[in-house]
């Protein structure tokens, strides 16, 4: 017998036709609800979620699904996902119609926003980020990185971790983690081409921070293409963090790692976080600090 039956409270009444539904839905949206919270497509960093007050619980996201949406969650599941409560009811409800204005919004070519640029920006965006292009640089940069980058205003050398994992519409998403004043400060990231070089925005999981930097296409430059182990390097603007709220360059140095036989990619994206949790810049006593630091100011030579 369950704990409900022995203190007499009746069992919520749950909608098992919505619970499929909340399932399709999400899928289609291109989001996840599983253990892999720093996902950037995790319902949990979803802002229409968390507007709406939706489970914080993997487990109990899960049993919503799975056995059905319970009645006081059900209108704001709808409201997240923009369909009123009937529609997650009704068994003949066409979720590809009625979720088809949403997702040509999410899978839009553009990728960033950009006021201002005018029609030839979005005009011959597509061009320089076709599918097929996007592939091959992804098959190049995919995977794990090492990166250690000099600001003007401290002497030590940071340290970041950072993630180039997959191919989205009109871009490449990336993640990356770095300390601030002792703290993580993970981000995301998009990587986009124009013109002959590779374009990066990324935003801090604080919401403060966003940030901007270059770097040569590598599919322009074989000689780079060809670099083993493969390493890329280039200059960004970001906000200092400090109470005068000045923005500040910074110059980085951004090594491939290889992918171990155990574990994979997640593994090695873990093991690489922890350890920069332990060691997050190289100081000035350091053995390594005066080649470190010549590696990353160096200009890049493109060999």
């Amino acid at each position: 017998m369950d704990n409900s039956s022995r203190s007499g409270r009746p069992a919520k009444p749950r909608h098992p036709v919505a619970g499929g539904h909340l399932r399709r839905a999400l899928k289609m949206l291109g989001k996840n609800w599983r253990k892999n919270t720093q996902d950037p497509e995790h319902v949990l960093n979803w802002e229409a979620w968390t507007a709406q007050g939706l489970p914080r619980s993997t487990t109990t996201i899960d049993a919503d699904i799975r056995q059905g949406v319970p009645e006081e969650r059900l209108a704001a599941y709808a409201c997240c996902l923009g369909l009123s409560p009937g529609a997650l009811l009704s068994p003949d409800t066409d979720l590809a119609a009625l979720l088809g204005t949403a997702g040509r919004v999410r899978k839009s070519s553009l990728p960033v926003v950009a006021p201002g640029f005018g029609p030839a920006f979005h005009d011959e965006y597509p061009a320089f980020n076709s599918p097929h292009y996007l592939e091959k640089l992804f098959a190049l940069l995919g995977g794990v990185y090492r990166a250690h980058y000099v600001l003007p205003i401290a002497d030590f050398v940071n340290r970041c971790v950072f993630w180039v994992h997959r191919v989205e519409a009109g871009c490449l998403a990336a993640r990356g983690l770095f300390m601030r004043f002792g703290l993580d400060n993970p981000f995301q990231a998009t990587i986009f081409r124009w013109h002959n070089n590779l374009h990066v925005s990324y935003l801090c999981d604080n919401k403060k921070e966003l940030g901007h930097f270059l770097l040569v296409d590598p599919l322009r430059h074989n000689l780079v293409a060809r670099r083993d182990p493969f390493w890329l390097k280039g200059q960004g603007v970001t906000d200092s963090g400090l109470a005068d709220n000045m923005p500040v360059s910074f110059a980085f140095r951004m090594q491939k790692l290889l992918t171990p036989d155990e574990g994979g990619l997640e593994g090695l994206w873990d093991r690489e976080c922890d350890d920069l949790r332990r060691r997050p810049s190289i100081l000035p006593g350091d053995a390594e600090y005066a080649s470190e630091r010549a590696e990353v100011a160096s200009p890049d030579a493109l060999v």
